[in-house]
């Protein structure tokens, strides 16, 4: 049985292929594709068709390393429903030609399945190995199932943070205002660079970040929830509906009020179930930062916001590690120690 690969060129339509699929996320969507061309960034969105029936997707960009070159990177794809071996073989043959034609020396695959022997067997198989990187992209997160009613959600919160909820929703010096436009960017880029710079991470450039997000206001699915204490902005929590998904995308406080004891963030939290329950969504993805399995108690970069995201309650859910397809062997196992190396220094796992 052959597969087709279809190029779907109108948005509308790919949001609803996407949207008819069990599990998938904003990274598949329309604004993230046009964000990633509208910044120079060669990508491809495909339909899988099989005799004229629709089976999944593949969302794949060209990334570039300095050191190594260009590849090819499936960002929660691909996805296909009713799957057997001979349609994996025939993606991979189809994603192959596609990172050759772009001179990629590997082709990633990082599709949203928790269990699937069947492609676990297509990886060994093929020779694919385990991605040296660690558990980007919220291949680990924590959900939050919003078909519950708010009062069961808010027991499933660890007893302290909820005593902490509890005391916001009685103060009268706090509250959340949402906003669903990009009224509220100043406010979070002044917010976001405050965070960055206070924990030191890496992120993407804040300009890069509000152009993303620019994209998501065009297409109604950016909301701003704004924490405010005596009518002063002191946190925001951006998230980003997606079909069945409200995705907590990013977060960022006054780093003024972190020493003064003001807990938004759990008011934050409160309303984006409010928000998300108000836009029918069956999902509150906190989108990653979660620690894998069995690290829980061991120093970790991500330990502290890991603790923070699993005491809200719902449940932790890991998708299978990223693979990886040499396609210039000499090269990627160049890389493949480079990147285990880097990854492991920094204190992560590549392995969960």
């Amino acid at each position: 049985m052959f597969l087709e690969f279809r190029n779907i060129e109108e948005d509308k339509e790919w949001d609803l292929l996407t949207h008819s699929l069990p599990t998938y996320s904003f990274l598949n969507s329309s604004a993230r594709y046009n964000y990633e061309k509208s910044i120079g960034r060669v990508v491809y969105r495909y339909g899988i068709y099989s005799n004229n029936t629709f089976l999944g997707i593949i969302t794949a960009s060209v990334g570039h390393s300095k050191l190594f070159g260009n590849f090819l990177e499936c960002k929660h794809s691909p996805m296909i429903c009713g799957s057997k071996i001979q349609y994996w073989e025939q993606i991979l043959s189809f994603l192959k030609d596609l990172a050759k034609k772009n001179s990629c020396f590997l082709l990633r695959f990082s599709p949203l399945y928790k269990e699937n022997d069947l492609l676990v067997e297509f990886y060994k198989k093929n020779g694919f190995k385990l991605a040296p990187t660690h558990n980007v992209d919220a291949l680990i997160s924590q959900h939050i199932d919003l078909t519950k009613d708010l009062e069961e959600l808010k027991r499933e919160m660890n007893k302290t943070k909820r005593n902490l909820l509890n005391r916001l929703l009685k103060d009268e010096d706090v509250r959340v205002e949402i906003f669903n436009d990009d009224s509220k960017f100043d406010l979070f880029e002044n917010l976001h660079e405050q965070t960055v710079k206070l924990k030191g991470y890496t992120d993407k450039p804040t300009a890069l970040l509000l152009k993303e997000l620019l994209f998501q206001v065009k297409n109604n699915m950016c909301y701003f929830l704004v924490g405010y204490y005596k009518e002063q902005p002191i946190g925001v929590w951006q998230c980003t509906h997606y079909g069945d998904n409200l995705h907590l995308y990013q977060a960022a406080t006054d780093t003024e009020f972190r020493d003064k004891n003001i807990n938004i963030t759990y008011l934050l939290f409160w309303e984006s179930l409010k928000l998300g329950k108000n836009l029918g969504c069956k999902t509150l993805d906190l989108f990653g930062g979660v620690v894998p399995k069995g690290y829980e108690n061991r120093k970790h970069p991500w330990s502290g916001v890991g603790a923070f995201k699993e005491s809200l309650g719902g449940q932790k859910v890991t998708y299978l590690h990223s693979r990886d397809y040499p396609l210039k062997r000499v090269k990627y196992t160049i890389y493949y120690l480079y990147s285990w190396l880097r990854t492991i220094l920094k204190g992560h796992t590549i392995k969960w």
